[in-house]
């Protein structure tokens, strides 16, 4: 595990949207624009999706698989965190209040599909992430490397 950055958490704060790509079974990929929250130490980042959503296929079986997450689309601020790490199904219920907490505080109009029973969230551990901010003088890059 390492420390990440406050930088990083006041940015991934302050957004909404992260675009999520995932390695599929027969070794593509698949990538969708995701609403996301996120806890911290250790950081993991969740989306809400349906069991039946093709970025679920790979996960169904409860094993994790390789991701990456990429957050900061705005042209104006040019700020973007990018992550690599592994994904899996939530299947433990008893943490399922907590994050419900975190993703509705963020996202409230998602909670209607709470009680559906295809809804279920993804859980992104990031193990490398690169943050970078183009509109400083010198670029400004902090990394895990530099954590």
């Amino acid at each position: 595990m390492f420390l990440v950055d406050q930088k990083v958490l006041d940015f991934l704060n302050s957004q909404r949207v992260c675009s999520l790509a995932v390695v599929m079974p027969d070794g593509g990929s698949h990538s969708a624009a995701m609403h996301y929250s996120h806890q911290v130490n250790p950081l993991v980042i969740y989306v809400q999706t349906e069991n039946t959503s093709k970025k679920c296929q790979g996960l169904l079986s409860g094993q994790s698989i390789s991701a990456s997450v990429a957050v900061g689309f705005d042209e104006q601020k040019m700020v973007t965190l990018q992550m690599d790490g592994h994904v899996q199904l939530v299947t433990d219920l008893s943490t399922l209040p907590k994050i419900h907490e975190l993703h509705y505080a963020k996202h409230p109009h998602a909670a209607e599909y709470k009680s559906d029973p295809a809804t279920v969230f993804l859980a992104f551990t990031p193990i490398w992430w690169r943050y970078t901010d183009f509109k400083q003088q010198l670029t400004q890059i902090i990394s895990s490397d530099s954590a």
